[in-house]
């Protein structure tokens, strides 16, 4: 971990703290660091931009009412995305059915020697919702095995093998699709360590 992300994670903590010790302002700094990395997330799996805003402030609201509840023993970024998962997962129920409009992805990003403009979404396609969740966990918001396994309640050792069936999945969909693999390794990029 270098040094920024260090500092970041002690000033987390210590806005949590005063948070838990009654300072209600400090909230506002949580709110604000994790603002827009969690819309995203909520946006990749709700596809609504009305939706996922509701659901952002819904979550932290409930975060704020449970922060008594929250221990270090985990992180608090991965405390608040399993928090934000179970409450995505329960408007998808909501929806009922209408899981076939996820989209995780609606931006340029995963790119590949193959066809920089490749776009991230059309490589998802056809992966279930928990194959979509690991590869969003992983791959854009950057989270490691332990976390991932923490949002989603699961081993580390199972999130790495679903991942790596996953990443394997979407090389072959990419090639079914292509018809060609053009001899590369579309995936390397996109690593299993960490």
């Amino acid at each position: 971990m270098n040094q920024s992300m260090r500092s970041k994670t002690a000033d987390i903590e210590l806005w949590i703290r005063l948070v838990k010790e009654g300072n209600k302002d400090a909230y506002q700094h949580v709110i604000e660091f994790y603002q827009l990395p969690l819309y995203r997330y909520v946006y990749q799996l709700l596809h609504d931009r009305e939706e996922s805003e509701d659901a952002v402030q819904d979550v932290f609201l409930q975060v704020f009412r449970n922060m008594d509840k929250y221990s270090r023993q985990i992180s608090f970024t991965s405390w608040l995305y399993k928090i934000a998962y179970h409450h995505c997962l329960n408007l998808i129920r909501k929806r009922n059915g209408l899981l076939s409009r996820l989209h995780l992805f609606r931006r340029e990003a995963v790119t590949t020697d193959y066809d920089s403009s490749l776009r991230v979404d059309e490589i998802l396609r056809g992966l279930s919702l928990e194959e979509k969740q690991i590869v969003l966990l992983r791959v854009v918001e950057e989270l490691t095995f332990e976390e991932i396994s923490l949002i989603l309640d699961c081993k580390a050792a199972t999130v790495r093998k679903r991942y790596e069936r996953t990443r394997v999945k979407m090389q072959r969909n990419y090639v079914n699709e292509e018809g060609k693999s053009n001899g590369k390794e579309p995936w390397a990029s996109i690593s299993t360590e960490r």
